[in-house]
C-alpha cells in the first residue's frame, strides 16, 4: 500500500508539471551548452537551436521505475522533510518552498546537458550528510534521457526559490570566462608582470577565535606554523613569541572565516594590498611572467587562466589563495582617463600610475618596443579600448624602494611539463630592485586598482574547464559561481532570466553551483561560466541580466534553519542566526566554531 501511494503521488506530480509550463523561448548553442547568440551583432556566431526534448521513451519509463524504487527506500527523515517543505531564512537570504512546476522552462530544458556537471558535484558531496542517496542513485539513471533526469531531481530534491532578505525575488546574472595570456619563463622584454603563487609568509587567523576585545584595537597573539592564535592576558614583548596583533580594518573571508595576515617585525598585520604587491613587496614563488597587466588583472578576477608560453606550450593556472582584502574595483567614470575592462559584469576602470616624472607613454620596455606604443591605433589587448599605458622609470639609489622587478625572495615554483621554472630577474643595481638593459632602465607600468589580489597554482591542462571553488572542473554553460553562504557549493541551481529572451545571457536552465568569487555577493546572484577563449570573453563581457533563482536541496539534507522553522511552524520572532545555508568545514564555515 505504501509503494502504491508513493507511485500515485509521483505520477500526479509529474502530470501536473508536464501540463503547467509553456515552451521555453530560449535557444541553445552547440555541445558547449552556451546560449545561442541571437542579436544581429552576434549573428556570425549563432548556431541552429536544438530541438525540444522528445516525449518519454520506454527507456525513460524504466528509469522512472528505478528512481521511484530508490525513493521508496529513502530514509524516514527524508520522507518527513519532503512532506514538510517550509520557508526558512538565514542572515543573508530567504528561502520559499516551490513546486518544480513553478520553475520557468523546467520541462523544456535539456537536463542531460547538466548531468555531467552534477556528477562532478557528487564526486565531492557524495560522502556528505544528505547527499549519499541522490549521489548513489544517479548511477541508475540514463544520462542521455532528459525525462529520466528530470524525474530523478523531482524525486530526490526539494526546490526553494532564493530570495533577498526583504523577500524580493530578483537578482543579477553576469558572466565570466577563462582568458588566454602570452607568457614567458624568463623576465624581460615585454614579459614583466609576474603570476604569483601562494606567498611564503602568509598567516591565517580564524576570526571565530577572536575575543571581542581584539576588534578595533591591538591585542596579543602567537604564531603556530601558519596559524595566528590570540593570547589573552599577556602583554606583547613580555613573553617570547608573543606579538602585537593589529587587525586594523581586516575582514574574514566569507567562506572559511579566516583573516590573511603577515608578520611585520614585532607586529602581526593585514597582508599586503595590491598597490604594495605591485611595487614588489611580496615574498612568493613566481609561476610565469606575462606581457599584459590588464589581462593579468582580468585573469585574477576570473579566478583562472591559460598562458601560452614563448615555446608554444600552454600552462594552466587555477585559483590558489587571495590576500584577504575585499574586492573593491573603482567604478568607471564617464570621462575617466583610466583603462576600462568589463569583468564579471562590472565596468572597471584601472588607474595606471607613473612611478617616475620621467616616464612617458609608449616608451620601449627592456629594449623591446612596447605593445602599447603611441604609434598603435589600438593596444594589443582586446580589453584596453583605446587607452595608452603610461610607463614608469624606476628610481635609483640605495634608498629606493623596489619598483620594477618583483622582489620575490621565496623559492620559484610552478614547474612546466619539462620541469623548468620561471626565472627570477637578476638584481643589477645596488638596492634599486631594477633590472636594466645596458644603461637604460627598464620601464613598466603599475595597475593600481582594487586592494584585493589573487594568487595561483599550476594545474594540468585538459579539455575540461578550470577547477572552481568546489574543487571540480567547471562545465561551460552548466556551471555558475555563487555566494557560498546563500547557495551551497555543489547544489543544483535553476536560473531564469526576466528580460529579453534574445539577450546574450538569457537562460532558463539547470546549472550547478561550483564556483565563487570576490565579486559574487548576495542572495540572488550568479555568475555564468562561458568557457575558454575569445568567444567566451565576448559573451561574458556582455552578460548582465535580471534573474530569479531556485536551489535544489536533497530531501535528507540537514539544514538547521529549516529545521527550526519546522519546529515553530514557520513562526517565531527570533532573527535568523545562520550565516550559511549548509555549514561545511570546507565549503562554508559558519560563524560558530
Amino acid at each position: 500500500m505504501h509503494n502504491v501511494a508513493w507511485k500515485l503521488v509521483l505520477v500526479v506530480a509529474l502530470a501536473g508539471c508536464a501540463g503547467s509550463q509553456p515552451a521555453s523561448t530560449t535557444t541553445f548553442g552547440p555541445a558547449s551548452g552556451l546560449p545561442a547568440l541571437a542579436s544581429s551583432q552576434r549573428a556570425a556566431q549563432a548556431t541552429p537551436p536544438m530541438s525540444a526534448p522528445a516525449a518519454p521513451t520506454p527507456s525513460a519509463q524504466i528509469d522512472t521505475a528505478r528512481v521511484t524504487s530508490a525513493t521508496e527506500a529513502a530514509s524516514p527523515a527524508s520522507a518527513a522533510i519532503a512532506s514538510n517543505s517550509v520557508a526558512f531564512a538565514t542572515r543573508h537570504a530567504y528561502y520559499s518552498s516551490a513546486r518544480f512546476a513553478d520553475l520557468p522552462g523546467w520541462n523544456t530544458d535539456d537536463l542531460s546537458g547538466s548531468w555531467d556537471a552534477f556528477r562532478r558535484s557528487c564526486s565531492v558531496l557524495g560522502s556528505r550528510a544528505g547527499w549519499s542517496d541522490p549521489c548513489t542513485a544517479l548511477r541508475s539513471v540514463d544520462a542521455s534521457n532528459a525525462a529520466a533526469i528530470r524525474q530523478f531531481f523531482e524525486a530526490y530534491f526539494n526546490a526553494y526559490q532564493i530570495r533577498n532578505t526583504d523577500k524580493s525575488g530578483n537578482g543579477t546574472l553576469t558572466g565570466y570566462y577563462e582568458p588566454l595570456l602570452n607568457g614567458s619563463q624568463q623576465y624581460g622584454g615585454a614579459f614583466l608582470y609576474p603570476i604569483y603563487g601562494t606567498p611564503d609568509d602568509m598567516l591565517y587567523l580564524d576570526a571565530r577565535r577572536l575575543p571581542d576585545s581584539a576588534h578595533g584595537s591591538a591585542s596579543a597573539a602567537r604564531i603556530e606554523g601558519r596559524a595566528v592564535v590570540p593570547v589573552a592576558d599577556v602583554t606583547p614583548g613580555s613573553v617570547k613569541g608573543v606579538y602585537v596583533l593589529d587587525l586594523r580594518d581586516s575582514v574574514p573571508d566569507i567562506r572559511d572565516k579566516k583573516i590573511r595576515l603577515r608578520l611585520d617585525h614585532e607586529r602581526i598585520v593585514p597582508y599586503y594590498a595590491r598597490a604594495e604587491i605591485e611595487r614588489g613587496a611580496l615574498k612568493a614563488p613566481i609561476l610565469a611572467y606575462v606581457d599584459d597587466p590588464v589581462m593579468l588583472y582580468s585573469m585574477q578576477v576570473q579566478g583562472a587562466g591559460k598562458v601560452r608560453m614563448r615555446d608554444g606550450t600552454v600552462r594552466r593556472f587555477a585559483y590558489a589563495e587571495q590576500n584577504g582584502r575585499p574586492f573593491l574595483p573603482p567604478v568607471a567614470r564617464a570621462n575617466g582617463g583610466g583603462q576600462r575592462i568589463t569583468v564579471r559584469g562590472i565596468d572597471v576602470e584601472i588607474d595606471v600610475q607613473d612611478e617616475s616624472p620621467a616616464g612617458n607613454a609608449g616608451d620601449a620596455v627592456g629594449g623591446v618596443p612596447s605593445a602599447h606604443s603611441q604609434d598603435d591605433d589600438e593596444p594589443v589587448s582586446p580589453l584596453l579600448r583605446g587607452f595608452k599605458l603610461a610607463s614608469a622609470t624606476p628610481p635609483s639609489g640605495d634608498s629606493a624602494a623596489p619598483a620594477v622587478r618583483p622582489a620575490s625572495t621565496g623559492s620559484l615554483a610552478g614547474a612546466t611539463s619539462n620541469g623548468s621554472v620561471a626565472s627570477k630577474p637578476a638584481n643589477t643595481g645596488a638596492g634599486t630592485g631594477g633590472a636594466q638593459t645596458g644603461n637604460t632602465p627598464v620601464k613598466r607600468v603599475f595597475a593600481i586598482s582594487d586592494p584585493s589580489y589573487v594568487f595561483f597554482r599550476l594545474i594540468p591542462d585538459s579539455p575540461n574547464g578550470p577547477v572552481g571553488a568546489l574543487g571540480v572542473p567547471l562545465s561551460a554553460g552548466r556551471s555558475v559561481a555563487v555566494d557560498p553562504r546563500t547557495t551551497p557549493l555543489g547544489a543544483p541551481v535553476f536560473v531564469s532570466t526576466l528580460d529579453d529572451p534574445q539577450a546574450p545571457g538569457a537562460i532558463d536552465r539547470l546549472m550547478m553551483a561550483q564556483d565563487s568569487g570576490g565579486a559574487i555577493r548576495g542572495a540572488v546572484r550568479a555568475d555564468y561560466f562561458y568557457g575558454f577563449g575569445q568567444s567566451a570573453q565576448t559573451q561574458a563581457s556582455r552578460t548582465k541580466e535580471r534573474i530569479r533563482m531556485w536551489v535544489l536541496l536533497p530531501k535528507g539534507l540537514p539544514i538547521s534553519a529549516r529545521d527550526a522553522a519546522l519546529k515553530t511552524r514557520g513562526g517565531g520572532a527570533a532573527a535568523p542566526s545562520a550565516d550559511c545555508v549548509v555549514s561545511d568545514p570546507d565549503l562554508c564555515v559558519d560563524d560558530t566554531p
